[in-house]
């Protein structure tokens, strides 16, 4: 500390205190003019300085603070190798993260009183404290930026636990289908996390392994298919290099993921193999359940996808996860639609449309109106269909899900083809230049699209055409290495 700054320091502490010169002087065992000499002087010695600190009867948090306090102010005099406005927004910055921080700690503190140490594997009865802390730490750090989740869990230790690793890749997953940048956010800060956790090596590897390989999830998400291979070998490394005897985190976790990426590889059978050991050694059957489904309906077999999702339904983590009851209940009625079981499908059709409105989920609303066209289209109610499609045609135009507006139209198409409308079919197809400029959109998908427009362009598409390229582009949207045969 520099000594010029000790006198203002006890100077400071002494009136927040209430303490004048004469009070201070008797508490440190000094005449008032003492006090007053060494208060005056740019040097003061170190037993005098602990004296008259002493004196103060401030806490020891209050010399820091008021330190802190004190170098902000030097900084924002004497910081040239920065502009006078580029230091206030500094020490602007400084602040704001310290307000956020300190309502993280006050919460944590407040909360961790009756919530074990993080500094050893965790014992049974520690879980449901943990993860139910985890919780809170979450619903405090999501309003923050990424830079200042970051801060705060580089310096608050009572944090930097495993339950939050776990909580942050379990959002992960989520956000994954919402907005894959706050996904990526959110898996960058479960490897912070997880590089901080304490205990054994074995379980500080393990809680690693699991934070890595939901990275490589969302680099597989984003199509980097190379970086997620690498990304989750390094993961079951660590993994496997770890050790967690009770299970705390989910062993079938890291093979759903890997089936997931083995999918997104065309690796379906070991994509399939991944799934069933998920099953066989994981505690979330209904999820693995739900990607076996997925995996078998890129593969476009509908029928056994469908028996994948049935059985998943009735599992404890489907029925207990109103999250993962949508997913299943939109997979399913879409694969009755593929299957063209339309009855069945219309009576899941209510459910995906409430659930999605429940959750607040826009996205999840459009493609239940999505999914009502096709099935009044499969059921024959052509006029109701026709006008469910080019509403979800028009709003994920408006969104700018071009994918998803080229399979609203061709499902258009096809129905008024059925009645000759070719005319109508030629204004309609001209709705897919956006989809020819989009990005995303792979070679093969684009040329299927091509000669369909061109067929409709010279008014000789035919509804079966429209057909064969729609269940084309249904399989290829996650199976890029699909050839589509004119």
């Amino acid at each position: 500390m520099a000594r010029n700054l000790r006198s203002l320091l006890i100077s400071i502490l002494a009136l927040r205190h209430g303490r004048n010169q004469k009070q201070l002087g008797a508490a440190a065992g000094m005449a008032q003019k003492e006090v007053s000499r060494y208060l005056r002087q740019e040097e003061m010695e170190d037993d005098i300085y602990e004296r008259l600190l002493a004196g103060t009867k401030c806490r020891p948090a209050e010399v820091p603070i008021v330190m802190a306090c004190l170098e902000s102010l030097d900084f924002l005099e004497n910081g040239q190798e920065l502009t006078p406005e580029e230091r206030d927004e500094v020490e602007m910055g400084v602040l704001a993260v310290t307000r956020l921080i300190r309502e993280v700690l006050t919460e944590a503190a407040r909360q961790s009183r009756t919530i074990p140490a993080f500094d050893d594997y965790p014992r049974p009865a520690e879980l449901e404290p943990a993860r139910w802390h985890a919780g809170v730490v979450f619903s405090l750090l999501v309003g923050f930026t990424e830079d200042q989740r970051l801060a705060v869990v580089r310096v608050v230790r009572e944090i930097q636990s495993w339950a939050l690793v776990e909580r942050l890749c379990e959002e992960s997953v989520v956000e994954a289908s919402r907005d894959l940048g706050r996904a990526a956010s959110l898996t960058r800060l479960a490897k912070e996390a997880a590089e901080r956790v304490r205990g054994p090596e074995g379980w500080r590897r393990r809680v690693q392994g699991f934070a890595a390989a939901h990275g490589a999830n969302i680099l597989r998400v984003t199509g980097e298919l190379q970086g997620a291979e690498e990304a989750l070998e390094e993961a079951k490394r660590l993994w496997l290099d770890g050790a967690d005897p009770d299970g705390v985190l989910d062993p079938g976790r890291l093979l759903d993921l890997e089936a997931s990426l083995r999918r997104a590889q065309r690796r379906f059978e070991e994509a399939l193999a991944r799934v069933d050991e998920a099953v066989a050694v994981g505690r979330c059957s209904g999820r693995y359940l739900i990607n076996k489904g997925f995996t078998l309906e890129v593969m476009g077999e509908y029928e056994r996808a469908i028996e994948s999702l049935l059985e998943a339904e009735l599992l404890p983590d489907v029925q207990g996860d109103r999250r993962l009851r949508n997913i299943l209940y939109c997979n399913l009625g879409f694969n009755f639609c593929h299957a063209g079981r339309f009855a069945e499908a219309a009576d899941l059709a209510r459910q995906v449309h409430d659930a999605a409105v429940q959750m607040g989920d826009e996205i999840g609303v459009l493609r239940a109106t999505w999914l009502d066209g096709r099935i009044a289209a499969g059921l024959g109610r052509t006029v109701e269909a026709l006008s469910l499609l080019e509403q979800a045609r028009r709003e994920f135009a408006a969104r700018k899900m071009w994918y998803d507006v080229a399979l609203a139209l061709l499902e258009e198409a096809a129905l008024l083809l059925d009645q000759g409308r070719t005319g109508e079919v030629k204004t309609l197809s001209r709705g897919l230049a956006k989809v020819f400029e989009a990005k995303g959109v792979h070679r093969e998908t684009l040329a299927a699209l091509r000669l369909f427009r061109e067929a409709a362009e010279r008014e000789e598409a035919t509804a079966e055409l429209a057909r064969r390229v729609l269940c084309y582009l249904f399989r290829a949207r996650h199976d890029q290495g699909l050839r589509f045969d004119p």
